[in-house]
């Protein structure tokens, strides 16, 4: 069930992939981002020139895409960021194997890009904007431009601009927000940063974006901002078209 997936997603922490330090575990005491997730997330903002926050923001939105290609009988295809967030997990072969049989139940291969042709370019581009259809879908709120803007390839994707377009299915398609109602022990999607439409917070998600869809990629402009937090050390099958 989506509603089950998800609840795996959003607990799974990247648990001894990547060293952590007393820093995350003191942060993390103090009700920041848990301290394994941290630490990805430091690995990856050193090597790529992002800061720290942008990173975990990142990890975040990989999340949603993976619940995406896994809940859905569609192909999708990530964004920029989050191919680089997806390529660094694959490289932790193990512990991504481990990922996909105990997570989500299934294997999620990360597929090599053909030859670039227009033909391709096209298709890609079609998958991905299906995929950003059913964030919108699912979320119910507009991905991040900063994040998900930048596709793998030249074609700017189209995407469903209003909240009115969403259509809130029945049964076992209904979109994972509708499935958090808030009702008995079951959370509000309202509660939950990862469906919030201002796009903020640290923690699991800071999910969701504004209502403005940028083309830019955010990667570039938030590694300007100063984030300290450094830590050491150094990877599934739903076709997904854009990889490298």
């Amino acid at each position: 069930m989506k509603k089950d997936l998800w609840l795996r997603l959003r607990a799974y922490h990247f648990a001894d992939i990547v060293p952590t330090n007393l820093w995350n575990h003191v942060t993390e005491a103090f009700g920041d981002v848990d301290a394994s997730t941290k630490a990805f997330a430091n690995k990856i903002a050193r090597k790529h020139g992002w800061n720290t926050r942008f990173a975990l923001r990142a990890i975040s939105e990989y999340r949603k895409f993976v619940f995406l290609g896994v809940s859905s009988d569609i192909i999708v295809t990530p964004s920029k960021v989050i191919d680089i967030v997806w390529h660094e997990h694959l490289l932790f072969t193990r512990a991504y194997r481990e990922f996909c049989r105990d997570v989500l139940g299934r294997e999620f291969d990360h597929p090599p890009e053909l030859m670039p042709s227009d033909d391709q370019t096209e298709l890609y581009a079609q998958q991905f904007d299906a995929t950003l259809d059913r964030y919108v879908s699912e979320f119910h709120v507009m991905p991040p431009g900063d994040i998900w803007g930048t596709p793998k390839f030249t074609r700017v994707p189209t995407v469903a601009r209003k909240e009115e377009s969403v259509t809130v299915g029945g049964g076992a398609d209904l979109p994972l927000y509708a499935q958090f109602d808030g009702r008995g022990d079951n959370p509000s999607h309202h509660d939950m940063p990862e469906f919030s439409v201002d796009g903020s917070g640290g923690g699991f998600s800071g999910g969701g974006g504004g209502s403005d869809w940028s083309g830019s990629n955010g990667a570039e402009s938030s590694s300007s901002s100063s984030d300290s937090s450094s830590d050491g050390g150094s990877g599934c099958s739903s076709g997904c078209g854009g990889g490298d």
